[in-house]
C-alpha cells in the first residue's frame, strides 16, 4: 500500500492497527508498529483534528490505551478530560 507517496507492506498485522478498534497483537510484529507509527505520522492521524499543531488525541478507547499511547508517550495523560493536555508540537527523534 501506499500512502503519500511512502509504500508500505500491507501485512497482516499493519491492516490490524489501520482498522481494529480493539487490536489483537498477536499478528502484530514490530516492523508493523515502525510502519504504522510512521503512518500516522505521516498523516497526522493521531492528532486532534489531524492537525500538525495539535495535541494527542486522547481516548479511554483499548487502540488508544494499547497502541497510540505508547507511540507517543505524553506523561501528562489526564483520566478526567482529554482537553485538559496541554496543546505541544511533537518533535520526532530519530
Amino acid at each position: 500500500m501506499i500512502i503519500q507517496g511512502v509504500p508500505y507492506e500491507g501485512t497482516k498485522g499493519l491492516f490490524e492497527l489501520l482498522t481494529r478498534k480493539k487490536v489483537d497483537r498477536y499478528f502484530v510484529t514490530d516492523s508493523d508498529m515502525k510502519s504504522y507509527r510512521a503512518i500516522l505520522e505521516a498523516t497526522h492521524g493521531h492528532l486532534e483534528d489531524n492537525d500538525p499543531s495539535g495535541g494527542i488525541k486522547t481516548t479511554r478507547e483499548a487502540m488508544y490505551k494499547d497502541i497510540i499511547s505508547k507511540l507517543f508517550p505524553t506523561g501528562r495523560v489526564t483520566r478526567r478530560r482529554s482537553e485538559s493536555i496541554s496543546k505541544q508540537k511533537w518533535t520526532i527523534l530519530k
